[in-house]
């Protein structure tokens, strides 16, 4: 009777002993299979289950609320997750309950578990969502409000004064203000959309080396200025990418290796494809990233935030929008540098 009433229960039940040295599985229902996993599995051999199918980051707190579990002689509830044999991870909600014999001590567990993935992406999302909304509103704080009250001091200097027309030094700090605004503008929006999952790529295949040339020639005015020689690939090279996204990312790469560039310095882009996938390094001469900073450059609001050699303005968002995007491909971005030598940064987009 208790079996079938176990098999259409819409939770996994199963019943142990409780000792960890020799720990069996009494009873499972045949709902475990739902799982993915053949349940004589689990009852042949639950340490080698315990071992495959367990998430790592999760089997010390599986461990840890068994042991509580008994110890304090009460219910405990969970989350964790487990590797299915096609490699999907799975949330799972699991419950031991501790069954207590006459004589008050714990004789077996009862176990509790369910899927819970949706519920669990969604409460990731949402988490997510709110990290994006502090952040917005801690950029608001800080970093657009300078340029703006740049702007309304001059304006209201200029209302107060006799002058009729603004002098050209006044006009073009109105201009340069507006032009930071209008960057840490575009530059939160793209944040904004990779960290909440707005994006869907549209992959197609393209000669990738030409898209190289398209982006480091939209910045032919800023390496002139900074005598700034720049060296591309000549080969021809098909791959497919999100093509625009791939443009930002290089766009974000290339602004960074020239903000950070000596005048008369050299930014060499190399690019190399294996059956594992495509590499892009982008390296320049340039100041370098100190050792103690390194670790948190794709931090949002990261303290290598700096101006470039010649003052030039940084939102410090750029490559933490890149890793973001590198990362919907699958892809992974490495940044080696060493302070007044030079940086180089590491793409990595795997073959899809």
């Amino acid at each position: 009777m208790l079996d079938v009433i176990f098999d259409n229960i819409d939770h996994v039940v199963f019943v142990t002993n409780v000792d960890g040295l020799d720990l069996k599985i009494l009873h499972i229902n045949d709902t475990f299979e739902t799982f993915g996993v053949d349940k004589e599995f689990l009852s042949s051999d639950p340490y080698l289950f315990f071992k495959m199918v367990i998430h790592p980051d999760d089997k010390r707190m599986l461990i840890r609320s068994f042991i509580n579990s008994i110890n304090k002689k009460k219910p405990i509830d969970f989350d964790f997750r487990i590797i299915k044999p096609n490699e999907h991870i799975y949330w799972l909600y699991g419950k031991f309950i501790p069954v207590i014999g006459a004589d008050g001590v714990v004789t077996h567990m009862v176990g509790l578990s369910a899927d819970v993935t949706q519920r669990k992406e969604e409460e990731l999302r949402l988490n997510n969502l709110y990290k994006v909304q502090g952040d917005v509103v801690k950029m608001l704080a800080h970093d657009l409000r300078t340029p703006i009250s740049g702007v309304k001091i001059l304006a209201e200097s200029f209302l107060r004064s006799n002058k009729k027309q603004l002098a050209v030094t006044d006009i073009n700090r109105i201009v340069s203000n507006c032009q930071e605004t209008l960057m840490l503008m575009e530059d939160l929006l793209s944040y904004i959309q990779t960290d909440v999952d707005y994006i869907q790529l549209h992959i197609t295949e393209f000669i990738v080396e030409e898209r190289i040339h398209f982006v480091t020639e939209s910045f032919s005015a800023e390496t002139a200025k900074k005598q700034i020689t720049v060296h591309v690939p000549h080969t021809q090279t098909l791959f497919s990418l999100d093509s625009l996204r791939f443009s930002q990312i290089l766009t974000n790469l290339m602004s960074n290796a020239i903000k950070f560039s000596n005048p008369g310095g050299t930014i060499r882009i190399y690019l190399e494809t294996t059956d594992r996938g495509l590499t892009i390094n982008i390296s320049d001469q340039g100041i370098g990233i100190d050792e103690e900073v390194l670790p948190f450059v794709f931090d949002v609001f990261t303290s290598s935030k700096r101006p470039g050699t010649q003052g030039e303005k940084s939102t410090g968002l750029g490559l933490s929008i890149s890793k973001r995007l590198i990362e919907l491909h699958k892809g992974t971005i490495d940044v080696v540098s060493k302070e007044n030598e030079g940086t180089i940064v590491q793409l990595f987009f795997p073959n899809s």
